[in-house]
C-alpha cells in the first residue's frame, strides 16, 4: 500500500485527515507543515489546518493573504506554529481572533512557506484570543527567525529607529536595541572593526507597513502613529518604537508586519541647537552642494564650465534651498561659520551673505571673498557676523602655489583667515573639506584596503599632515597663537586622517565634550562624525563646549527643498513636507563650538 508523505506524517501525529470538511475535521498541525528545515518536507502536498487569524494583508497592492497560528505550540522553539495564507479573497469577512480551518496546498514561493491553491474556508469561531506574541530581544545574536516565520512577534523593549531610507518608498524602516554607530567612528582599524561590523549586522530588523508598492498611498504613518509622515508630523532616527506584529518574508530578509499601531516616543524638539557657551561661537556647516547656477543638466559649472551643476534644478528649489540654509545659519547664530559645498564661482558667498542678511534686516553678515578656487566644482567659504568679529589682513591658502604637493584635484584648497574678536583677541579659522570616500578614480594605496576607512584614505592622511603643518606655521603672518579647524574631512573619528591632526597638535573638541558615540552623518543606518571643529593647544584652553546640532543626520531626506516627484511618472511631493525649519537642509549636521575669546 502506498502511503503520501502527509498520511505517513498524521499517523505519526496520531490522525488521519478525513474527507469530510467541517470544524470537526481533524487537521495538519502547522509545525508539522513548517518543520525545522529551510523548506517544508509537505511541498506540494494538500492539508487541512486550522488557526487563529493573527494578521490581514488582503487587498491590492498588499501581501495578499492572512496570516494563521496554531494556538497549541509543539514545545519545539525551532518550528514555526505560524503559516501565511495566500488568499486575496477581500470580499470574505476575516476578523483577527478567528478560528479557521482551511484547506490548501502547501508552497515555497520566494523561501516563504504557504499555503496556496485555497479550495476550502471555514471560519470556526469568533474572538478567540490571539496567540501571545514571541518577544524578540535585539541585538538578534544569531536567532534564527525562520523560527518564528508567520507567528505573532514583538520585543522584549521598546528599540530605536536607525534607519529611515527606506520609509517613504517602501514603507519600511529599521530598528535595533541602540543607535549603530559606524565601526571606525568608535575603534581604530583592526579586528575590533569586524566584532563591531557583525554586531552591527546582527542588531537590525525590518519593520514593513504590510504594503508591496513603492511610494504608497496613504504614505506610512509620522510620530503620532496614526497620520501621514509629513513636514508637520515627522519622524527622526532615534526615536523609540513599539509594536507587534507577524513575521514574514519577503524580497530576501524577514520583516516583522505590525497588526498594532505603531508606538513612537516624543520626538525631541531640536529647532534650535543647545549653547556651547563662550563669547565667540565657531560653527561648521556643510551645505550639500549650494549653487547659484541652475542645474539644467549642461556641463556649465565648474571654472572651466567641464562639470554638470548640482543643487537646484530651479528658480523655486533654488529659494526653497536658500530659504532653509538661511534659517539654520541663523538658529546657530555663530560668530563665524566654515562652510562646504559652495559652488566655485565668485557670487555663492556673496549671494548668501545677501539673503543672512536680508532675513536680518541689516549688514549683520560678511564673507571672506576668495573668488574662484582651484578648479573643481565646489570649494570651501568663510562667513562671518562682523558686528561681532573683524576680519584682520588677508586669508592665506593651501594650495598647489603654497605646497606643491597638495593634490587640489583631490581636496578643496583650504582657506583661514584671522579674526579679532571685541575682547581684542584675535584667531585663526581654517575650513577644509577632504576627498571622499568615494572609490571612482581609486588606485594603489587609495583602494580599499578594507580596514573599514573606504577609499582615498592615503590622500586623506597626507592632506591632513599638510593642514596641520600649515597652520602650526602662521599661515596669515599674523603671529596668531589660537587656531581653530573647521570642516568635513570625509574621516570618522577613529579613522587615521583624524589620528594625523591630533598627533600634530589639533584636538577634536567632540572627544572633550561629546560621548564616544557622537554624530554628524548617516550612512546606510549607522552614525558617525565627518564634520569637525578641531583645535590647537591655545584654543582648546579658551574653549567652553561643542554641541552637534542633528538636524539633518536624523532626518528623513525627503522633507529637504526638492520639488520633483519622488519616481518618475509619479505625483509631485505633498506640500506639507517642506517647511521653514532647520531640517533636511543638507545631509551633514551643523557643528558649534563655543570659546572665551
Amino acid at each position: 500500500m502506498k502511503f503520501s508523505l502527509i498520511t505517513l506524517l498524521l499517523i505519526f501525529n496520531g490522525s488521519i485527515q478525513a474527507t469530510d470538511f467541517s470544524c470537526e475535521s481533524q487537521f495538519t498541525p502547522i509545525h508539522l507543515i513548517q518543520g525545522s528545515q529551510s523548506a517544508s518536507k509537505l511541498l506540494d502536498e494538500e492539508v487541512i489546518v486550522k488557526g487563529v487569524v493573527t494578521g490581514d494583508f488582503r487587498g491590492k497592492e498588499r501581501l495578499g493573504g492572512f496570516f494563521v497560528q496554531q494556538p497549541q505550540s509543539d514545545g519545539n522553539s525551532k518550528t514555526s506554529e505560524g503559516l501565511f495564507i495566500q488568499s486575496n479573497d477581500a470580499k470574505r469577512l476575516i476578523e483577527l481572533g478567528d478560528l479557521m480551518l482551511i484547506k490548501g496546498r502547501v508552497s515555497e514561493q520566494f523561501d516563504v512557506t504557504q499555503l496556496v491553491s485555497i479550495s476550502a474556508m471555514k471560519t470556526c469561531a469568533k474572538k478567540v484570543k490571539l496567540p501571545a506574541a514571541h518577544l524578540l530581544k535585539m541585538p538578534l545574536n544569531g536567532f534564527n527567525l525562520e523560527q518564528v516565520e508567520g507567528m505573532r512577534v514583538g520585543f522584549n523593549q521598546p528599540v530605536v529607529v536607525t534607519d529611515l531610507y527606506p520609509y517613504l518608498k517602501y514603507g519600511e524602516l529599521i530598528v535595533s536595541s541602540e543607535l549603530l554607530m559606524a565601526p571606525t567612528a568608535m575603534y581604530r582599524p583592526g579586528k575590533a572593526i569586524n566584532k563591531h561590523s557583525k554586531y552591527n549586522k546582527a542588531n537590525r530588523l525590518t519593520i514593513d507597513d504590510g504594503r508591496n508598492s513603492q511610494f504608497p498611498v496613504p504614505l506610512p504613518v509620522g510620530s503620532d502613529g496614526v497620520n501621514e509622515v509629513n513636514g508637520l508630523n515627522p519622524l527622526a532616527v532615534g526615536q523609540m518604537l513599539n509594536t507587534v506584529g507577524v513575521m514574514h518574508f519577503a524580497f530576501g530578509k524577514y520583516k516583522l508586519q505590525p497588526t498594532e499601531a505603531l508606538q513612537f516616543s516624543k520626538l525631541e524638539n531640536q529647532s534650535a541647537p543647545s549653547d556651547p557657551g563662550g563669547l565667540v561661537k565657531i560653527a561648521n556647516f556643510n551645505l550639500e552642494n549650494y549653487f547659484t547656477t541652475i542645474d539644467q543638466g549642461e556641463d556649465i559649472c565648474g571654472p572651466l564650465k567641464n562639470f554638470g551643476c548640482r543643487g537646484a534644478d530651479s528658480m523655486d528649489e533654488y529659494d526653497r534651498q536658500l530659504e532653509k540654509i538661511v534659517h539654520v545659519i541663523n538658529q546657530a547664530d555663530a560668530s563665524v561659520v566654515g562652510l562646504q559645498e559652495l559652488e566655485n564661482n565668485n557670487i555663492s558667498g556673496l549671494r548668501l551673505v545677501e539673503a543672512l542678511n536680508q532675513a536680518a534686516g541689516s549688514k549683520k553678515w560678511a564673507y571672506v571673498d576668495t573668488g574662484v578656487l582651484g578648479e573643481d566644482v565646489i570649494k570651501v567659504g568663510l562667513i562671518y557676523q562682523a558686528n561681532e568679529v573683524s576680519a584682520i589682513g588677508e586669508y592665506a591658502l593651501l594650495n598647489a602655489k603654497t605646497n606643491p604637493k597638495f593634490k587640489e584635484n583631490k581636496n578643496r584648497i583650504v582657506v583661514v583667515q584671522t579674526f579679532k574678536s571685541k575682547n581684542n583677541n584675535l584667531f585663526n579659522v581654517a575650513t577644509a573639506h577632504l576627498k571622499s570616500k568615494n572609490c571612482r578614480d581609486a588606485e594603489g594605496d587609495n583602494k580599499d584596503q578594507q580596514d573599514g576607512q573606504g577609499c582615498f584614505n592615503a590622500v586623506r592622511v597626507e592632506v591632513a599632515q599638510q593642514i596641520s603643518t600649515w597652520l602650526n606655521n602662521d599661515p596669515t603672518g599674523e603671529r596668531v597663537e589660537i587656531s581653530i579647524l573647521t570642516g568635513d574631512l570625509n574621516a570618522y573619528q577613529q579613522e587615521d586622517p583624524i589620528l594625523v591632526l591630533q598627533e600634530n597638535g589639533f584636538e577634536n573638541l567632540a572627544d572633550s565634550y561629546l560621548n564616544p558615540s557622537n554624530w554628524t552623518t548617516s550612512f546606510r543606518g549607522q552614525l558617525g562624525s565627518l564634520d569637525y571643529v578641531l583645535v590647537n593647544s591655545a584654543a582648546a584652553k579658551v574653549a567652553t563646549g561643542l554641541v552637534q546640532w542633528h538636524i539633518n543626520s536624523i532626518h528623513l531626506r525627503e522633507l529637504d527643498y526638492n520639488l520633483e516627484p519622488w519616481e518618475e511618472g509619479g505625483e509631485i511631493k505633498p506640500a506639507s513636507f517642506y517647511q521653514i525649519s532647520p531640517f533636511a537642509s543638507s545631509d551633514h549636521d551643523l557643528v558649534l563650538a563655543g570659546f572665551d575669546l
